[in-house]
């Protein structure tokens, strides 16, 4: 093998948690506890049932981060876990009674994911 070659690292697999830097601790995020992380300039905050954390990350960055099978970003300011949401009128979704924005960019997005009958 060339020496100046490297080997390709496999990738991680699809987690159910994610570890965040919180108050200078790592805190483990269960999946299915985060309802939805919010964009708050180079911060987010990841809002659950009970608790919201706050860390120095970008919405951008974690978009790649956060399993597709639970998160897709439905506004340039927020990720939401598609399982938690409630209700959805007009151009807002409804998530343990917090009104969230869906951008026009991404409501068809978010209408094809979920399964309406």
């Amino acid at each position: 093998m060339d020496q100046h070659q490297t080997e390709e690292l496999p990738s991680a697999p699809v987690q159910d948690y994610i570890f965040i830097k919180s108050d200078g601790k790592l805190v483990r995020l269960n999946n299915e506890d985060i309802l939805y992380i919010e964009s708050m300039g180079d911060y987010v905050k990841f809002v659950t049932n009970d608790k919201k954390y706050i860390t120095h990350h970008t919405i951008k960055g974690l978009e790649e981060k956060v399993n597709k099978e639970y998160f897709m970003k439905v506004h340039r300011s927020y990720i939401i876990n598609i399982t938690k949401i409630d209700d959805i009128r007009e151009n807002d979704l409804y998530i343990r009674g917090n009104e969230i924005p869906i951008s026009k960019a991404h409501k068809s997005d978010v209408l094809r994911r979920l399964n309406i009958i």
